[in-house]
């Protein structure tokens, strides 16, 4: 490592590092936008640029300073709740990049060597992968989703899930770093770039050549998506508003409440009466269009379950019941009835969004429900936020699903964001998927991530998802590997530190040996 990052070339103006600070940060607030694409590739190396032409220290801080800012303001129009809330996540996730950046500085450093531009893409990787585990949040955030609408790349998770291409992002901006670093090397810095580019060129070819290839994954279905909103919807809305501000509800209250929701739920059962007329054979409602209260909860399901039975149809029924004299009053299922009127399976949200819906749900489903329906395939059924966690979808890819069923209620700050990251979970192991959506993005996709269907809340004036959705499974080395690369990558990474950490002790100590013999020497001559 040298003892300047511009030795050996002409240095910058000491403003350009900053300016790249500052871009970065800029870009850095579009991650969680449809313009994402390019953010997701420039940014790292905007950062790094910084990071390794600053002192450690400095680089330390203006990272955790401009990440903090920059994801506390883009997370004001995406969480919902106080700004403390948005820039304390903010902070957290800032100390956690700082920290990666710093290890980077101080373990590869600038001029390091080529396979030095292998430590921050692993490091990166396995840090998203474990934080991933505990975080209550899931993989939201991940570096990969910024390339959803770049559906050649997003074929990669197929084999390495979102880690991949996690890596790849982040290599792309080592290398470019590397390059400019060694620009005074002019062509022997191409084997390295080349090496690159090489790597790259073959991930969007393997994209290219499966997505060329891809025929029908099975036989299509017709599938209709309903969500129920507007001026019918208003008095559920309001009510369901004022519970999640904390209102305490008093009997009068809970009477309204519940009158106003019925309003809704005839609408839904009208509405998928008269698509199954129209040929749906698979009916879908989106998270907690129906609402109940808890003793009203049977009568609901006895009436889908007679429409379907009638109309010989399968019926998603996703119903929000609650019961008011406990704290944990909230049930939010998914409940599927077959053309016999009996219900196949339930399904209870396991991963409620943290704040008001996770401290009152009552405990969810183990894990995905899966039941085969003749007609349709093996469905399977989870709900909205379950979709942020791949690991969720393991045991049911195991049991061979090959259509999720998976409504969702979202809101316009993550909308279609998050319906773009849900798509990842059908091509990492397969499955074609519908997620109905209200206030959000709703659609229909293969095992490829390929789009039969696409609803947006926000411009349709009726809220019906249609498509004629092929269903069947699509081979995934990712569901036989799971996250091995992700784990390699953090375990790669943590080796990495180790090794650096044992030869800066050696050498401190090798020091401290030569130095003993100089302070005897000095002592002696003293004495004399």
């Amino acid at each position: 490592m040298s003892g300047h990052p511009e030795e050996g070339a002409r240095r910058l103006p000491t403003f350009v590092p900053w300016l790249a600070l500052g871009v970065g940060a800029g870009l850095l607030m579009l991650l969680n936008t449809e313009w994402a694409v390019l953010p997701g590739w420039l940014m790292g190396a905007l950062f790094l640029f910084f990071s390794r032409r600053r002192r450690p220290a400095v680089g330390f801080v203006g990272l955790l300073v401009a990440n903090t800012v920059a994801a506390g303001v883009a997370n004001l129009g995406v969480f919902p709740g106080s700004a403390a809330n948005a820039f304390g996540m903010a902070l957290g996730g800032a100390v956690v990049v700082a920290g990666v950046y710093l290890a980077d500085r101080l373990i590869v450093g600038p001029r390091g060597s080529f396979a030095g531009t292998l430590f921050l893409p692993a490091a990166m990787t396995g840090l998203e992968l474990f934080s991933s585990m505990g975080n209550p949040f899931g993989t939201w955030g991940v570096l990969a989703y910024t390339q959803a609408q770049v559906p050649v790349l997003v074929q990669l998770v197929s084999v390495t899930g979102l880690w991949g291409l996690t890596f790849v992002l982040v290599w792309f901006a080592t290398v470019a770093n590397w390059a400019f670093e060694h620009r005074e090397a002019g062509r022997r810095v191409l084997p390295g770039v080349a090496v690159y580019a090489g790597v790259l060129v073959a991930i969007l070819g393997f994209g290219a050549l499966r997505l060329a290839g891809a025929g029908s994954v099975g036989e299509p279905v017709r599938v209709a998506g309903i969500t129920v909103a507007g001026e019918v919807a208003t008095g559920r809305e309001a009510g369901l508003s004022r519970l999640m501000q904390g209102e305490a509800f008093g009997d009068e209250d809970w009477r309204a409440f519940a009158e106003a929701s019925r309003a809704v739920n005839e609408e839904l059962l009208r509405l998928s009466e008269r698509e199954a007329a129209k040929g749906a054979k698979l009916l879908l409602w989106s998270e907690g269009n129906a609402v109940v209260l808890a003793g009203e909860l049977d009568a609901l399901i006895a009436r889908g379950s007679a429409l379907a039975r009638e109309r010989g149809v399968w019926l998603g029924m996703s119903v929000a019941s609650f019961t008011p004299s406990v704290e944990r009053m909230l049930r939010n299922e998914l409940i599927l009835v077959g053309p016999d009127g009996a219900v196949a399976w339930r399904y209870v949200k396991s991963r409620p969004v943290p704040g008001w819906e996770a401290e009152h749900s009552i405990a969810g489903s183990t894990e995905p429900a899966v039941g085969q329906a003749p007609g349709v395939g093996v469905l399977g059924g989870a709900i909205c936020f379950d979709g942020d966690f791949p690991e969720v979808f393991a045991s049911a890819s195991e049991r061979g699903l090959e259509l999720l069923l998976l409504p969702s209620s979202d809101w316009k700050g993550i909308s279609p964001l998050h319906t773009r990251q849900a798509v990842f979970r059908a091509v990492e192991r397969g499955f074609s998927m519908v997620r109905q959506v209200n206030q959000g993005l709703s659609v229909a996709v293969d095992g490829y991530g390929r789009v039969y269907g696409e609803l947006d809340h926000f411009t349709a004036e009726e809220r019906v998802l249609r498509a004629e959705l092929p269903v069947g499974r699509v081979p995934t080395l990712y569901a036989r590997i799971g996250d091995s690369v992700g784990l390699l990558s953090g375990l790669v990474a943590l080796g990495w530190v180790l090794q650096a950490s044992v030869r800066g002790l050696v050498a401190r100590r090798r020091r401290a040996v030569k130095a003993a013999p100089m302070e005897d020497k000095g002592q002696l001559s003293f004495i004399d």
